[in-house]
């Protein structure tokens, strides 16, 4: 089935405020606080959306669950992976994996088989992130930690994509998932870190929490609303092109390597997003 055009456009946004918001994650002293912090905001906007959402269907309750349990290691591993490397190759490794990983898991989970068309153009997106992120002597512990929050991306994505269907409000849904996550990532930071540290940090990062807060709160809603019409794994591979935009920035803004790699692996990436609108 062709992509319509206004998932590709949603997830595209989505692409921009996600890597924007990681970018913010990485340029943190405290990763695992500023991501804490960053989803407490999320999910404090996302309780006061349900109250303007249509009511959310109850089946749709165990994803919500499900989900906010997934983000417990994706945080964990995601800040301890930007304090060992580099934005641009973090974030490529755990973004560019799950593509081909969710074509898989959304196969067996919701009979959703995708064209061969469309597979070739999945292949090509992840083939291109990882080009762009594969740089020679990465940190190889930080590039097994973006692996492993790959795979808990894969997991949350394809639990959202059923859920979100199930919900039938985009909006009702998102907002609670997000309010589950804040709620579960502020909790595993308290166990952490503990509350002598949280407050002062929140008091001097709180501008970087709003941000990233607001912006991880739209960009995700962007791609459940994109996934209630469209394929799961198509809306995940088109989200994940913000590994090109994560790799600008890690260039223009942390002073990261550029090279004839990352220019390949963007047009890759580009080729990948054609084929896969046509497929």
């Amino acid at each position: 089935m062709t992509m319509p055009w206004e998932a590709v456009v949603a997830a595209l946004i989505a692409a921009v405020m996600h890597a924007a918001w990681n970018a913010g994650l990485k340029g943190g002293k405290d990763r695992l606080l500023d991501a804490a912090l960053l989803f407490s905001v999320a999910g404090a906007v996302g309780l006061v959306s349900t109250l303007f959402a249509p009511a959310m269907n109850a089946e749709a309750a165990l994803w919500v669950v499900i989900t906010g349990i997934l983000h417990l290691p994706y945080v964990y591993y995601l800040a301890r992976a930007y304090e060992l490397g580099e934005l641009s190759h973090v974030y490529t490794i755990a973004r560019g994996l799950p593509p081909l990983m969710i074509t898989g898991l959304a196969a067996l989970a919701v009979g959703e088989i995708p064209t061969p068309i469309a597979t070739f153009g999945i292949a090509l997106i992840s083939l291109g992130i990882l080009t762009v992120g594969m740089s020679p002597g990465a940190h190889r512990q930080g590039t097994i930690i973006a692996a492993l929050v790959a795979v808990t991306i894969a997991f949350y994505s394809v639990s959202d994509g059923i859920g979100v269907r199930a919900a039938g409000s985009a909006v009702a849904y998102n907002g609670r998932v997000f309010f589950a996550v804040g709620a579960a990532t502020m909790a595993m930071a308290l166990i952490l870190r503990g509350p002598a540290a949280i407050v002062p940090y929140a008091r001097a990062n709180w501008r970087r929490a709003v941000i990233g807060g607001v912006l991880s709160f739209v960009s995700y809603g962007l791609v459940l609303w994109a996934m209630t019409f469209a394929s799961i794994a198509g809306v995940s591979a088109f989200r994940e092109t913000s590994v090109v935009f994560a790799a600008l920035i890690g260039i223009l803004f942390f002073g990261e390597a550029a090279g004839p790699r990352r220019i390949i692996g963007a047009l890759i990436v580009a080729l990948g997003a054609v084929v896969l609108k046509v497929g």
